[in-house]
């Protein structure tokens, strides 16, 4: 037990919630929100994704979706910070989930903790697996350094990559053009402009994921119960800024539309961020191979996206192991004594990432369904535990960070818009629908839910009763916030 942190707020609450204190608390708040907004990465996302938004809707979707997502994200992130500073626990959603759902909480936390988890596990690609493992294993404090260098280098690649391609296009569009294009995209099938447009959100909605992260490392930040209001939030607004400014460097610097709306144009197996580069600089020098310079700050945007994704997924994966919900449990809660890491539950990670990302070796179309069910996956995690806060409001107690009298009305819109995204990734893209077009995240969303149940029902619920309490709360300090029966002693 890490005696040296006794006097923090959070280990206090900590011990009040029925858990001793294991891992180190090394974070500042601004920390914790650096290493949110390198999992959140806006150049990663936006240079994975910007084909569906240009594509489906064009400029005006894929700025004006950006505006709006980006707009309802930090009401989604102010009430998970609500939550988590009542409950500041590592694994997050879960454990709010068991506390707000009365004598339901066993169910709800072990379906919430399973689709958090997989759906932090889609989240995690790449072939530098192993290396972002090993990376991990290093002190927290250390690793802090590496996500304040990620932010650093997003930031800053984002003014560099808007003013150089600004500088070098021969043909700049006009920002009328910018802000208000529309494509129809008839090669899809889809001749409602309505549908064309809810289908261009995924750009921004993935874009606007992984935050939860905040919350997974809040019994790593100091005083993590006090400062759960900073770093979610300041992590979306950097992530809105950047992205915004990266989206509206590259759609005005797009030399031709019917490069990538033209269906005869064969571009679906080309990153279209990487197009824009080459074209822009090949409409100033006859070449584009000076772009190629320019796409190493997305790309290593993505590195650090990946390398940071497991720091968060570790500690989801350490927390609820921790409750004994995982199989293998005692393996995933070894925690380093020297570094203070879950290094088991990094490796663990990386396993399961690996193994799901198997797919992706399909190509582009893979990529799109991955990308979809591991939205969906997220928008349920956040989105039922928001859900049973407003059920439950009137035997809430806050913790120190609380919205007050707002804080319904943000969670309702909240949660509207967490289960609206979940339906729209769900619906088909291309039409007709054959079995080449067809949509799978329904199939794989469902199968997914199914086999949570399924395992719930056949076995869990006869040994899995919520979180296992490690500390005697009366010996040490009343618990004040329980608002369903306290939870059983572990074993």
């Amino acid at each position: 037990m890490q005696t040296r942190y006794e006097g923090d707020s959070g280990t206090r609450r900590l011990l009040q919630l029925g858990y001793r204190q294991t891992l180190q608390r090394p974070l500042k708040w601004t920390s914790n929100s650096a290493i949110c907004f390198g999992i959140m990465s806006p150049l990663t996302a936006i240079t994975g994704l910007y084909s569906q938004g240009l594509l489906y809707g064009g400029p005006v979707v894929l700025i004006w979706s950006w505006v709006f997502t980006g707009a309802v994200t930090i009401l989604v992130g102010l009430a998970m910070s609500e939550l988590s500073s009542a409950f500041p626990v590592s694994g997050g959603l879960y454990f709010w989930s068991f506390m707000l759902a009365g004598k339901y909480g066993p169910v709800a936390s072990w379906c919430v903790g399973w689709i958090n988890l997989l759906g932090q596990q889609l989240y995690i690609y790449g072939g530098l697996l192993v290396i972002y493992a090993s990376v991990n294993t290093f002190t927290l404090k250390s690793l802090t350094q590496v996500a304040r260098i990620g932010a650093i280098w997003q930031v800053a690649g984002a003014f560099v990559i808007a003013v150089t391609l600004l500088s070098v296009a021969e043909k700049r569009q006009k920002w009328s053009w910018v802000l208000t294009d529309f494509e129809p995209n008839p090669a899809s099938g889809i001749t409602s402009p309505g549908y064309i447009c809810l289908l261009g959100l995924l750009t921004a909605c993935w874009s606007f994921t992984g935050y939860d992260s905040a919350a997974h490392l809040i019994e790593e930040t100091i005083s993590g119960d006090l400062t759960a209001g900073w770093p979610m939030l300041y992590a979306i607004i950097t992530s809105f800024t950047v992205g915004l400014l990266y989206l509206l460097s590259l759609t005005a610097t797009i030399q031709d539309i019917t490069t990538f709306t033209d269906p005869s144009a064969e571009l679906a197996t080309v990153s279209y961020v990487a197009q824009i580069m080459w074209d822009a600089f090949e409409s100033r020098y006859s070449s584009g191979h000076a772009s190629l310079v320019l796409m190493m700050v997305p790309l290593g945007s993505c590195w650090f996206c990946g390398l940071l994704s497991v720091t968060s997924a570790s500690r989801m994966l350490y927390g609820f192991s921790r409750d004994q919900a995982v199989p293998f449990w005692r393996i995933w809660t070894h925690v380093d004594a020297h570094s203070g890491v879950p290094v088991n539950a990094v490796w663990g990670v990386v396993a399961g990432a690996f193994v799901m990302s198997l797919p992706l070796l399909q190509g582009v179309t893979a990529f799109l369904a991955t990308t979809s069910i591991a939205t969906v996956g997220l928008a349920l995690a956040y989105g039922m535990p928001i859900g049973l806060h407003l059920i439950n409001r009137n035997s809430f107690e806050p913790g120190p960070f609380t919205l007050g009298r707002w804080s319904f009305s943000v969670g309702l819109i909240a949660f509207i818009w967490l289960m609206f995204t979940s339906v729209i990734f769900m619906l088909p893209g291309i039409y007709p629908i054959t079995s080449v077009t067809l949509n799978y995240a329904p199939v794989a969303i469902g199968g997914v839910l199914l086999l949570i149940a399924a395992a719930w029902v056949l076995s869990a619920q006869f040994w899995f009763s919520g979180p296992k309490i490690e500390v005697d709360n009366s010996d040490i300090v009343k618990v004040n916030y329980w608002i369903s029966d306290p939870p059983r002693h572990g074993v």
